[in-house]
């Protein structure tokens, strides 16, 4: 009888552990340790302990997918004379069969010790289940050690670090113990070291995944001061993207495996299905910084308004992904190419398809904020934009039977912001007739719901810009609609009468919003009015 033990670990907490530090370079290396931890270590470790796996190495080093960028994993079973099958290693969790439990126990001690040693700070969390390979159901399986290890990491003993002794020098960034200084002589503990220390890695993980910067002769931004122009901009957008139900898929996926002679076939369907997933996502990405490049002209401006950084004479991208190897991918741009550079990854995610023959499709939110605004507070905010897009996409669901979509939300905090998102849109954008914003945006099927779609807002913005339609470079004049909008649809009438104005830009479907600028409780010009300033339009982003 074959009793094997299936193990599923992952990185908890990375919220914090990433995005807590306003220092770009600490939140890159930080990144990278917790891919690290949950792949290349993963491997090293096994190969530490002498044990037979599937994932390739040619002459020391751990073959690369050119695909996503990232290693390769074989598809070889436990039951093919392995000691482990590595079922899938990315993007925080790892997920694989050893065929003796003792094994599991010894890969997990030194893996962890690992963790505590070079990622201090990080926090990895495993739970393992024995699997009789001839009577019990893999699948089943997976789903029980997948609520056993959600059970694991909420129920987990926080650890209270030593914060020094008398004698102790305080790092800079956490006020932890320093061992260490900075290339700016700032003292550090043992937690920003690993993550500094990182940052290199990152860099080359990163060109390995979108190799035509490297190859066009551009590096990625390191530094958030080197966003924006001084006088001019200093704003960042942070975008969080996050698969539509994956963990619905997946169960979907593997129904057909119910049996306990496919175990090994829904092993290789797991890992079928993660590949797939990371290669939407490395396309989608690859596609928008194609689009990016392709729209810096030759006044190195992007859109012809956002100026190309070029720091000690180098030229470096407003744009760098941090989380990136799966469905869940965060990255930063300067604050005026965020919603294009967002539209245009959900655009080409939905282009891909993945191992269930289905499209892929995501939500993102957009926070545009200040350079030096609490980047950990932005991320936040974007995961809770994210939110908003996912209901959204819940409730088209629900009352109309739509799938397949694809939403953004965003939110511009040009003056800062100490509230929650929904407290801020029921202090600032709600009116006597209700929300002045039409967010979020759909960016698939648009024909479906054609007053939120994004290329309704691209139209509308692009007649508000157009030089003969009587708008750009009328600030006054801008500014009296949007203030005629807050005051509903009597006022902007009236605003209409006073400028001679016969209708606003047509929103299909809403006649009489281009009369009133209201209609079913949204107002349609809002959210283009509020975005003028902070939105550059890139060929390739949509269509107006």
């Amino acid at each position: 009888m074959a009793q094997y033990t299936l193990l599923l670990l992952e990185a908890t907490g990375i919220q914090d552990y990433i995005f807590g530090s306003n220092e770009l370079a600490q939140n890159i290396g930080a990144s990278e340790l917790v891919t690290q931890a949950t792949s290349l270590w993963v491997f090293q470790t096994l190969d530490a302990l002498g044990l037979r796996h599937n994932v390739p190495n040619h002459n020391g080093e751990y073959v690369i997918d050119k695909d996503i960028g990232h290693y390769k994993i074989a598809d070889r079973s436990i039951t093919d004379k392995l000691d482990t099958e590595v079922i899938y290693a990315n993007g925080g969790n790892a997920l694989m069969l050893f065929a003796k439990d003792a094994q599991a126990k010894e890969f997990t001690t030194l893996l962890t010790r690992k963790v505590l040693l070079e990622a201090p700070g990080l926090q990895i969390v495993c739970a393992r289940e024995e699997v009789d390979w001839e009577n019990k159901v893999l699948r089943d399986k997976y789903q029980d050690l997948r609520r056993t290890l959600a059970r694991r990491k909420g129920a987990r003993s926080f650890s209270t670090p030593l914060v020094g002794l008398g004698a102790t020098a305080a790092c800079a960034f956490t006020g932890l113990p320093a061992v260490a200084q900075d290339d700016e002589d700032h003292l550090i503990s043992a937690t920003v070291k690993g993550k500094l220390d990182a940052q290199e890695a990152g860099l080359e993980r990163l060109h390995q995944v979108l190799p035509e910067a490297r190859a066009k002769k551009f590096g990625f931004v390191y530094d958030f001061d080197l966003f924006g122009k001084k006088g001019e901009s200093s704003f960042i957008a942070v975008i969080h993207t996050d698969g539509n139900s994956m963990g619905n898929r997946i169960e979907e996926h593997g129904a057909p495996y119910s049996t306990p002679n496919t175990n090994a076939a829904y092993a290789q369907a797991l890992r079928e299905f993660s590949k797939t997933v990371n290669v939407a996502a490395t396309n989608a990405l690859r596609a928008t910084l194609s689009m990016l490049i392709s729209s810096c002209d030759a006044q190195d401006k992007f859109g012809g308004v956002v100026p190309l950084p070029k720091p000690k004479g180098h030229s470096q991208l407003p744009f760098r992904p941090i989380v990136f190897g799966g469905d869940d991918v965060t990255f930063v741009c300067e604050g005026r190419l965020g919603l294009a550079l967002a539209a245009k990854y959900l655009k080409e995610f939905a282009q891909q398809k993945l191992a269930d023959k289905k499209p892929a499709h995501a939500r993102a939110g957009i926070a545009v904020v200040k350079s030096h605004f609490p980047f950990s507070r932005a991320y936040e905010l974007a995961g809770d934009l994210c939110a908003s897009a996912r209901d959204y996409i819940r409730k088209r669901r629900t009352e109309h039977q739509e799938e397949n979509l694809t939403a953004m939300d965003w939110h511009l905090a040009i003056s800062g912001l100490v509230r929650g998102i929904t407290e801020i849109r029921q202090r600032e954008y709600t009116a006597s007739e209700g929300n002045l914003y039409m967010r979020p945006y759909r960016l698939t099927d648009g024909n479906k719901d054609k007053p939120h779609a994004w290329d309704s807002f691209l139209y509308v913005a692009n007649e508000f810009r157009r030089p003969d339609g009587g708008w750009a470079d009328k600030r006054n004049k801008v500014k009296a609609l949007r203030d005629a909008l807050r005051g509903g649809s009597a006022a902007t009438q009236q605003f209409r009468l006073n400028y001679g104005i016969d209708a606003l830009p047509a929103i299909p479907d809403r006649s009489q919003m281009m009369l009133q600028g209201w209609q079913g409780g949204e107002c349609g010009y809002f959210d283009v009015i509020e975005a003028l300033d902070m939105f550059v339009p890139l060929e390739g982003s949509g269509t107006p």
